[in-house]
């Protein structure tokens, strides 16, 4: 397999894995939107199924640090890019492009 061809499997299995991280947290914030519209719909007490809330909400926070690691794991390839000569290769992805160099964490921007 020739470098470009391994480089853009690399690639796509990447924005494949960024794409699920992103959809399984707007499944889940759906899931939080819903428990507290059925409670409040139903007039039913917080108490109930607060442990239900708590699993739920846990499991975006470790969701979020997914989405940070596999960023990171995102910046290590494209540093390592260059040095199996894949430096000047534009990989195909989810289209949406990549932000100024001056980023911040959770894509984040500095406002003047």
């Amino acid at each position: 397999m020739q470098r470009r061809q391994y480089g853009q499997k690399l690639a796509t299995a990447l924005f494949e894995t960024e794409d699920a991280i992103d959809a399984a947290l707007e499944k889940a914030a759906h899931l939080i939107a819903a428990m507290s519209t059925v409670r409040r719909e139903n007039g039913l007490s917080a108490v109930l199924g607060s442990d239900a809330m708590t699993g739920v909400t846990g499991s975006v926070r470790a969701l979020g640090e997914a989405r940070d690691r596999i960023v990171a794991a995102h910046n290590a390839l494209s540093s390592a890019a260059p040095q199996v000569g894949l430096g000047h290769v534009v990989m195909q992805g989810t289209g949406t492009g990549k932000p100024e160099d001056d980023t911040r964490p959770m894509g984040l921007k500095a406002v003047a």
